[in-house]
């Protein structure tokens, strides 16, 4: 594996430097966010170099947990990670396509997690191979989710991360697969500052009162705030 620095979290080193998904800040909330309680098989869609998976195994013990990425340097460094962790052997990456894996697949998955790489608006601006991971070319929102729905059960739960500009659509596109929302929390980088991202928790079924919640990132000093550090102390070094 490359020499370049990896990402130190508290219980696991990340390589990344050739992942098309390299670790931010969307994918540690998902992480973190992501309910995983009672579910026994789990499925990331577009892993990258697959921390948000073992941030999964490490939150729970019990979990199966599959990734899949279209990028193959990207699943270099996820079986990398994935060996080099406390939780190996229930963490499995594969080199594949949704379509393909949707088409293969006999399991369906209690939880389906994506920090969608997979943008709506300008795709036809790809400029370069290492956007091909966020490109709605490669895979559309509407594509995501209809096969997404056929990888879920009655009580499976689809989890993703959105930008806020991007939400009234998805929203509508998911619908027309039955897709609905359970849980929105959103996402607010700074204290006093506009909404920039929402982690949706979507199932096959209508959720009412739907559950929405709020997390801001930072104070207005630029220090992290009370909620995001106790959302990530197991997670992320700090000082």
């Amino acid at each position: 594996m490359s020499s370049s620095k990896p990402f130190y979290f508290k219980q696991f080193t990340i390589y990344d430097d050739s992942s098309t998904m390299k670790v931010n800040t969307d994918g540690v909330l998902l992480g973190a966010l992501a309910p995983v309680d009672n579910y026994q098989n789990i499925l990331e869609i577009g892993c990258g170099a697959g921390y948000i998976s073992i941030m999964l195994a490490q939150k729970n013990l019990n979990a199966s947990i599959t990734a899949i990425d279209i990028d193959h340097q990207s699943i270099a460094h996820a079986n990398y990670n994935f060996r080099n962790c406390s939780w190996a052997n229930r963490l499995s990456a594969y080199n594949i396509s949704l379509e393909d894996f949707a088409k293969s697949s006999f399991n369906v998955f209690d939880l389906i997690i994506s920090n969608p790489p997979f943008y709506l608006e300008n795709y036809r601006s790809i400029k370069s191979q290492n956007l091909i991971a966020k490109h709605s070319t490669v895979l559309d929102f509407s594509n995501f989710l209809s096969l997404s729905s056929t990888l879920m059960n009655d009580y499976s739960k689809l989890c993703i991360i959105l930008s806020a500009e991007s939400y009234n659509s998805i929203i509508s596109l998911a619908r027309d697969y039955c897709l609905f929302i359970s849980k929105q929390i959103n996402i607010i980088p700074r204290k006093n500052k506009k909404i920039s991202r929402v982690v949706l928790f979507l199932e096959k079924h209508l959720v009412y009162p739907i559950e929405v919640g709020n997390l801001i990132i930072r104070n207005e000093d630029l220090s992290y705030t009370n909620d995001f550090l106790e959302l990530t102390k197991d997670y992320l070094v700090i000082s």
